[in-house]
């Protein structure tokens, strides 16, 4: 548990995190951008602006999100939810799970490939057939979500492990540690599913989220591997409830809305500063940053 001094001072840049991203006060001018407005801007929120304002039914957002969530790992997102995009705008029939269940592996593997949605091509069409398959013959939490738009945010978790009768995974490349919590938080916003349990969503540790909780001196070494991963949630987790970090529809003041603002610091506020061996702030929390 951390001391009272300690956690009042991570609720602080907590609050300055989430509040400059989701206020659009980021400032990127000093490295020769634009200002960047933050929340509005995250690659799966402009896409699927996108999708609603070309008339995009709710369901098939959601079914577009997941299919995308799933191949969100180690790769540009910005870049993987515009292939997305264009990729439903030309084929939507990828990101329906009953044409997904009847579309040959080839045809698959070709249209995710050409798309540049899939990298590894075999594994990434797999995944995708076998998400498909499990939303279309499935009514458990993660189909209940996608489909009607309603769900919890602790059986979602617990569904996204889950196995079929031949125990292998119903939701391939949804499941993981990083994966899962981000789909859950995709799902609510921008999917407008409406979740309960939501603040028991945890942060999504990644490369970009450690590397601004160890320069803003929250974590240091102990945020190193497995167990650094849940000290990293449970520091971060706790600054939210002490806090008040505000947030959009559906996740706010939950560590559901602090985790983009996390990702969103460390992707385009640590990394830069490290590549470049200089501090360049962004933002009010800069001024604790402890990067050497």
């Amino acid at each position: 548990m951390a001391t009272n001094d300690k956690l009042a001072d991570t609720a602080r840049l907590a609050g300055e995190v989430a509040g400059d991203f989701y206020e659009g006060k980021l400032d990127l001018t000093a490295r020769g951008e634009m200002a960047t407005k933050g929340w509005s801007t995250m690659p799966e929120v402009e896409i699927t602006r996108e999708l609603r304002r070309n008339g995009a039914s709710e369901r098939s957002i959601r079914q577009f999100l997941t299919f995308v969530s799933a191949m969100d790992r180690a790769r540009d997102a910005t870049r993987l939810w515009r292939a997305g995009g264009a990729l439903f705008h030309r084929h939507p029939e990828v990101f329906d799970p009953a044409e997904v269940s009847s579309m040959t592996s080839v045809r698959l593997s070709e249209l995710l490939s050409a798309s540049g949605v899939s990298q590894r091509h075999g594994p990434d069409s797999n995944a995708w057939r076998t998400i498909g398959r499990s939303l279309a013959e499935g009514t458990s939490a993660v189909c209940k979500v996608v489909a009607r738009g309603v769900g919890d945010a602790v059986e979602l978790q617990a569904d996204l492990r889950s196995l079929d009768s031949a125990g292998l995974p119903r939701f391939p490349m949804l499941r993981g540690p990083k994966v899962g919590p981000m789909w859950v938080r995709i799902i609510e916003n921008p999917g407008a599913a409406r979740i309960e349990q939501v603040a028991k969503i945890p942060i999504a540790v990644d490369t970009h989220v450690r590397r601004v909780t160890r320069n803003l001196g929250v974590v240091g070494a102990a945020g190193d591997g497995v167990t650094g991963k849940r000290i990293i949630q449970s520091a971060w987790s706790d600054a939210v409830k002490a806090g008040n970090i505000g947030g959009p529809s559906g996740i706010s003041g939950t560590s559901a809305a602090l985790d983009p603002a996390l990702w969103y610091f460390g992707k385009y506020g640590c990394s830069h500063c490290e590549t470049n061996a200089r501090q360049v702030p962004i933002g009010r929390a800069c001024r604790a940053c402890r990067m050497n």
